[in-house]
């Protein structure tokens, strides 16, 4: 793959910044860097935004708000739902109840094996929290998960925000497939060799992002949006300034504008230390 740019912002050049979670902000150790997480708060000061774009759930990326002291709105299960600054609802997108069950029902007789996750609003429910990629996955987000049936859960919403699977790559290419064959109204992407998200058809982090340019009243063209993941790639290719971690795969960095350095060398940082 051919060498990209290893740009550094300018002061003036960018009016907001949407960035991933997990493999971007996060380093390998699910810990922000010092150096960045000094920048961002001086920037938010400034009154420069970040918006943290995340398939997690509301109260997962809250925990990283803390840490970094910046409130702003937060975009959650890849562009599900997005949640301003007083955590009210500006955006939601569900499967419908009916086709995420078939598709739960489905999944459980084809790979028993699959550690299976619905999301919707505040609720992570699965139907085996000792799994190990379940356990795994609590670890790192450390969102409340609890064991409930799906249709029993959901019931008053009428839908979910998102299914997770978990398994093994070979496992997951297989899901992936499936899925996309049988349900092409739905988005059916991976954010690492392992974990399959599917959410409603509509829904990608790059409407997310541009509903939120459109909120602060900011053009794409003047914003910069970091990621590592498939699920960044159109993000990363709507906005101005779009970087692609050292750490993503040669499929992003090579789809993404900009390459900056890793998420275990703060990437980030690297990119924004001159704004």
């Amino acid at each position: 793959m051919q060498e990209k740019e290893r740009k550094r912002l300018r002061p003036q050049e960018c009016d907001i910044l949407f960035s991933d979670i997990d493999g971007t902000l996060l380093n390998g150790h699910h810990q922000i860097g010092e150096r960045t997480k000094q920048k961002l708060r001086e920037l938010d000061k400034r009154g420069i935004p970040l918006v943290l774009v995340s398939a997690r759930m509301p109260d997962s990326v809250r925990l990283v708000q803390r840490e970094l002291g910046c409130f702003r709105p937060m975009i959650c299960y890849g562009g599900a739902l997005i949640l301003d600054e007083e955590q009210k609802g500006l955006y939601s997108r569900r499967i419908d109840l009916a086709l995420a069950a078939e598709i739960w029902e489905t999944l459980r007789e084809r790979w028993p094996e699959l550690s299976r996750h619905a999301y919707g609003g505040e609720r992570w429910v699965t139907d085996d929290a000792q799994n190990s990629w379940a356990v795994r996955e609590a670890r790192i987000v450390r969102g409340r998960m609890e064991t409930a049936g799906l249709r029993e859960a959901f019931a008053g919403e009428g839908g979910v925000h998102k299914l997770l699977l978990m398994g093994e790559a070979e496992t997951m290419r297989e899901v992936g497939r499936f899925l996309r064959g049988r349900y092409p109204q739905l988005s059916v992407l991976k954010s690492n060799a392992n974990y399959i998200e599917v959410m409603e058809g509509s829904v990608e982090k790059a409407a997310a992002a541009r509903l939120l340019c459109e909120y602060y009243g900011i053009g794409l063209c003047r914003a910069a949006a970091f990621g590592d993941g498939e699920n960044d790639i159109k993000m990363l290719e709507a906005v101005g300034y779009g970087f692609a971690m050292g750490n993503a795969p040669e499929q992003v960095r090579r789809a993404a504008r900009f390459v900056t350095a890793g998420n275990d060398e703060e990437g980030i940082w690297e990119a924004i230390r001159g704004m």
